[in-house]
């Protein structure tokens, strides 16, 4: 009987160790209508058993009030925030238990948070997958942003040099200068890398931007699905859904009074080509070497 006593207390702890953690205690803040958020969201899900999992939609017409509200129940335990303005409002409200952030850039300084997936994508991964998409392509331009990018410029081009490229950098810390930046590199680059930055690229600057990037056949390499359909060559961003699977492993660590683990980036990447713009710019990428969605 003992025996049997004891079979069956090894059944439930393997039972229980097998079942998704429960979402109770997590609280989510995020805002409708942005498609990356609603990918991100189905990612923290599909991590959580049950309905219990709460969220906060800033676009709600509520949303100030119910964020207040969970941030001031005794059964929030932790929270995440997706998107820069969800960890604003968090912090703004000075919560009391532990916040990861999500689709938050890193930038120059680490987003005040107590775990955060990073959005941006490496340039290393961001390389490699340029060296699999168009090879013996390895003239790099990349725009950055000197007040937003995490990097200095000397870092980014050891680290392109690195991975077998050759690298030439153009700062550009405004809009307005965004096309002189694009028409320095001109001759120079096979490509053109524009890091994520929201300041710079807007429903204003994009079309000039891709009409310049076409006229002078310099490729642009964007930073997300709608960048990509707007008219970049190519995109290489997270895999949003995937993101948001590791901020809720960090919020399940925190929950369970684990250290969150460090600062981490992407562990998923995606790949996307314009095909029209390809064909325009004469580009023949070899979609076979790694997983490509092709927008038409």
């Amino acid at each position: 009987m003992a025996r049997v006593g004891i079979a069956l207390l090894l059944a439930s702890w393997i039972f229980a160790a097998t079942q998704p953690p429960d979402a109770a205690g997590i609280l989510v803040v995020s805002e409708s209508g942005v498609e990356v958020y609603a990918e991100t969201l189905a990612g923290i899900g599909s991590v959580f058993a049950g309905p219990g999992l709460r969220v906060v939609d800033l676009q709600g017409a509520t949303g100030a009030r119910d964020l207040a509200a969970a941030l001031e129940s005794q059964e929030t335990r932790a929270v995440i925030a997706v998107g820069s303005r969800a960890l604003e409002e968090v912090r703004a409200r000075h919560a009391a238990v532990p916040v990861v952030a999500a689709m938050v850039l890193h930038g120059a300084a680490a987003p005040n948070a107590d775990g955060h997936v990073d959005l941006d994508v490496s340039l290393a991964a961001q390389l490699g997958a340029m060296r699999a998409l168009w090879p013996g392509r390895t003239r790099a331009g990349i725009i950055r942003n000197p007040a937003l990018s995490r990097y200095s410029a000397e870092a980014l081009e050891a680290r392109a040099r690195k991975e077998g490229f050759l690298p030439v950098l153009v700062d550009c810390d405004k809009p307005a200068n965004l096309l002189k930046a694009l028409a320095a590199l001109k001759g120079k680059v096979d490509f053109v890398i524009c890091c994520p930055d929201p300041d710079l690229y807007n429903s204003v600057t994009i079309k000039p931007l891709v009409l310049a990037s076409l006229e002078g056949r310099l490729p642009l390499v964007g930073f997300s699905p709608a960048f990509v359909r707007a008219g970049a060559a190519t995109g290489i961003y997270p895999d949003y859904r995937d993101s948001g699977r590791q901020a809720a492993e960090m919020a399940e660590r925190l929950l369970r009074g684990e250290d969150g683990g460090p600062d981490t980036g992407p562990r998923r990447i995606q790949v996307a080509i314009n095909q029209r713009v390809a064909r325009l710019l004469g580009i023949d990428f070899r979609t076979g070497a790694l997983p490509v969605e092709v927008f038409r």
